[in-house]
């Protein structure tokens, strides 16, 4: 008999955010593997991924929207708080603050550097997920019997929908899926942090099945709830590579590319252009041998360029703008070496591995990431280590890693400029293990594993 799965997430096909691919693959791969999938999602509008678009043809989905009530509670909010935010939200500099935790001067989020205004931003998104919940509440009770519900967090309206429906329907396993953390210390100001806690003892005792996308993630559950929660990282799909154009940018010159966002400045690639900017100077590297372009908003653009500039290569920026996912894909495949921006601010207990960086995986092409923050070991720079598809940087072991950064630069522009190709030997079988096609097989074994052990 075919098993019904409900699946709820704020972010889902075809949403043209990276955030929507995780959803929406395990939708995918649930359907072709017998499923029977529904997905409750809420209702957006702009740009659409095309490729997800296509990914979840066939899956039924409904969707949540905010009142009207709420629409013009909001926009009041805005034009309140608009010019008390803008000033201080466009000061990168005025973002560096000494971390309690570490005693290190760190640059900080705007929630967090401004914690008052940060605080009032967080309840009234607050507020926005509970009233997309209130709007649908009455059909939850409603429609067919399902075997599973995967509630993908964040943001908070899965967290409302899973727990009213858990109460609901007892005998329906709830698989609390946590895309992003619930409570960051970074990003959640003080004043508030007690809600994300909340929500958090709530799901760790009441969930049935717990999946973290990384390791760090999953320690943030206590001992005694650990037997039900489960590691399932983001990946790729090679399905999405289909028919792009693979041929080089049109340049006898290097290309480094970076797609995605600069998450205000919190993505920090200085240390990289300062390593290229040295080897220049040393002549190890001919500078007019070397473009770094870029794929994301014009303010993104703006942060990536002011990095390059501190190391005098501003000029050696090139922006596409905006792309839709297959032409970010496109140019990642026509590139030379992708460029990983990441941080892991979590006091030693990490958690953080971006999604592009797996994405990039399928491109069959070198990395470089640089991974700012206090982790000494950081998933992400293991996952890179592991299979074999680049160099990673970590800011805790900066004096070592710095050289070491320096030296695989310079390695692959020698390369590059006497074969016109790059050094690249990935570990196959690493690699396989962040493929979705496998990712939702392990779900599937999770999902088995937890209904046994809820029949205990």
């Amino acid at each position: 008999m075919q098993q019904k799965v409900l699946l709820v997430c704020n972010y889902f096909a075809p949403d043209h955010t990276i955030a929507a691919v995780r959803t929406s693959k395990i939708a995918k791969y649930l359907k072709e593997n017998g499923y029977e999938i529904e997905v409750l999602t809420e209702k957006k509008m702009g740009e659409e991924d095309t490729l997800l678009k296509n990914d979840v043809k066939g899956i039924r989905i409904h969707y949540a929207e905010n009142s009207s009530k709420y629409i013009r509670f909001f926009q009041f909010y805005e034009d309140m708080i608009k010019p008390y935010k803008k000033r201080r939200f466009d000061n990168l500099e005025n973002r560096k603050r000494r971390n309690p935790k570490t005693g290190n001067i760190e640059f900080y989020p705007f929630e967090t550097a401004y914690p008052i205004i940060g605080s009032m931003d967080y309840i009234v998104g607050q507020i926005k997920q509970i009233d997309l919940f209130e709007n649908i509440k009455g059909q939850l009770l409603q429609g067919k019997k399902f075997d599973y519900i995967i509630t993908s967090y964040g943001d908070s309206f899965c967290y409302f929908v899973g727990k009213y429906f858990h109460k609901h329907h007892k005998k329906i396993i709830w698989i609390f899926d946590i895309r992003d953390s619930i409570y960051r210390y970074k990003f959640t100001p003080d004043y508030v942090s007690w809600i994300p806690k909340r929500y958090e003892k709530y799901i760790w005792k009441n969930a049935d099945g717990i999946t973290g996308v990384s390791k760090g993630i999953c320690k943030r559950v206590p001992g005694r709830f650990r037997k039900k929660v489960y590691c399932l990282t983001n990946g790729f799909d090679k399905t999405d590579r289909k028919n792009l154009k693979t041929d080089r940018i049109g340049s006898s010159k290097m290309i480094f590319s970076y797609t995605g966002s600069m998450y205000g400045g919190l993505c920090d690639l200085s240390v990289f252009f300062e390593a290229m900017g040295d080897l220049i100077r040393k002549k190890e590297i001919d500078s007019q041998n070397i473009e770094f372009h870029f794929a994301g908003n014009e303010s993104a653009f703006q942060i990536f360029k002011s990095q390059a500039e501190i190391s005098g290569l501003g000029d050696h920026c090139v922006t596409h703008g905006r792309l839709s996912r297959q032409d970010a894909l496109e140019l990642q495949q026509q590139s030379d070496i992708l460029l990983i921006a990441s941080y892991d601010f979590q006091h030693n207990e990490g958690g953080v591995i971006t999604g592009k960086a797996l994405e990039y995986m399928a491109a069959g092409r070198s990395v470089v990431a640089v991974i700012m923050g206090d982790i000494e070991h950081s998933e992400l720079a293991d996952i890179i280590r592991k299979t074999n598809v680049g160099f990673a940087y970590e800011d805790y072991n900066g004096s070592t890693d710095y050289e070491k950064l320096c030296e695989y630069l310079k390695k692959q522009y020698q390369r590059f400029t006497e074969s016109g190709k790059i050094e690249y030997s990935p570990n196959g079988e690493e690699i396989m293990k962040y493929d979705y096609q496998y990712l939702c097989k392990r779900l599937i074994r999770i999902m088995n594993q937890v209904k046994r052990g809820k029949k205990r």
